[in-house]
Order: structure tokens, then C-alpha cells, then sequence
């Protein structure tokens, strides 16, 4: 039996995230939520995610200092492909972002949930 995909949503909207979970559910992925970076953080180590879809403005630790935290901890190979899906649309913000390793910085406007899961997907080797 085949081992689904795990995406986890680092999201304090809890809307946000519900309709997130449940558009990659239906898409055949499994999901976890973390409201907030240091969640995500504990997530990232005890769940060993597929790939990470990062909110920035989040409380506790914000998106930015989770790169930050996973960019010191392991190595590229470990860490799961990023995607930054924020609000924050500065282009400084999100040159920082990749600078980090997130894959891709999306603003959330600016993308349907269909968008983001085919991002996913590509980025996994799926599309």
C-alpha cells in the first residue's frame, strides 16, 4: 500500500487552513494544520511532511524564522520543498523567503487552491 503524500499547512487562519486541508484531501494528500511556526517547527520533526505550505505572518514564530530554524537544523536534502503562501506581497520579503529555501512565494490573492495543489503536485513529481 502506498504511503499518501503528508502536506502540512503552517496557517493561523483557521478558514484558511480548513479549506486547504480539504482541497489536498480531496486531491488524495494527506494534511496536518499548525496554527502558528513553533507548531510547524514540532510538526516538521515528529511528522516528517511530504511538503510545507508556509504562511508568513504567523504567531509565535513567523514564517521567516521557521526558514530560519530549518535552514540551521538540516540539511537541504532533508527539509521538505516550501512553498510561502502569504498576504506579504514585498518583493523583500519574498527574496528573503527564497533566500531560505522556499520554493516559491505565493500571494494568496493571487492563486486559486487549485493553483497551489498543481504547485504541490509539480514540485512532489505528480503533475
Amino acid at each position: 500500500m502506498n504511503k499518501l503524500p503528508l502536506i502540512l499547512i503552517i496557517e493561523d487562519d483557521k478558514l484558511l487552513s480548513k479549506m486547504y486541508a480539504e482541497k489536498f484531501k480531496l486531491e488524495g494528500f494527506d494534511t496536518i494544520v499548525a496554527q502558528d511556526g513553533e507548531e510547524g517547527l514540532e510538526y516538521i520533526s515528529e511528522k516528517n511532511p511530504s511538503f510545507i505550505l508556509l504562511d508568513m505572518m504567523l504567531p509565535k514564530f513567523t514564517g521567516q524564522d521557521v526558514l530560519n530554524q530549518l535552514k540551521k537544523r538540516v540539511s537541504d536534502k532533508a527539509t521538505p520543498p516550501i512553498i510561502a503562501l502569504t498576504n506579504l506581497a514585498q518583493k523583500e520579503e519574498a527574496q528573503k523567503a527564497l533566500e531560505l529555501g522556499a520554493k516559491e512565494y505565493l500571494v494568496k490573492a493571487m492563486y486559486t487552491p487549485d493553483q497551489v495543489v498543481e504547485k504541490v503536485k509539480f514540485y512532489l513529481g505528480l503533475d
